[in-house]
């Protein structure tokens, strides 16, 4: 593999824990996972999304660190959003005033989350062009699903 990639790869092994917390239901707590478990996984990411754009050498050496900034920041983002979750009600004793501020919490955030998407994009755009910016969403997506069919328990339902 190029020394050029191996930097970038290595900052990307959290961001495919990042989609797996998000596909989780609200209230599961996220799995925990080991800081080499993390690293391995985040390599993994890095490897697939470059090897799925087809990044370039040149590419690759700008796109990730952008993209090491983006997550880092939709990272914190859905750490505050689970965090105020969790210290929601989730049963019919809850208000209709508490119920009504969740749901304009809920959609702040969302629309924070889609903020961050739209100025990451345009710099994404810059670095790798509209087309592989256009297949990133794809390859993170597809990434995920994979991580999650490998982390589901093995109860004859599916997983590895």
């Amino acid at each position: 593999m190029n020394t050029a990639l191996l930097r970038p790869l290595f900052f990307l092994l959290l961001a495919p824990l990042s989609f797996a917390l998000r596909a989780q239901d609200a209230d599961t707590p996220p799995p925990q996972l080991s800081a080499s478990r993390l690293q391995e996984i985040k390599a993994q990411k890095s490897a697939f999304i470059t090897q799925r754009l087809h990044l370039t050498t040149e590419e690759a050496r700008t796109f990730w660190p952008i993209y090491d900034r983006y997550d880092a920041e939709m990272d914190a983002l859905r750490q505050q959003m689970r965090t105020g979750r969790r210290g929601m009600k989730q049963d019919s004793t809850i208000s209709e005033s508490d119920a009504a501020k969740a749901i304009d919490e809920e959609l702040a955030d969302r629309q924070k989350q889609l903020d961050i998407r739209k100025r990451y994009t345009e710099e994404f755009k810059k670095s790798i062009g509209s087309v592989k910016t256009l297949a990133l969403g794809k390859a993170e997506m597809d990434f995920n699903r994979e991580l999650l069919k490998r982390m589901r328990p093995q109860d004859g339902r599916g997983g590895r």
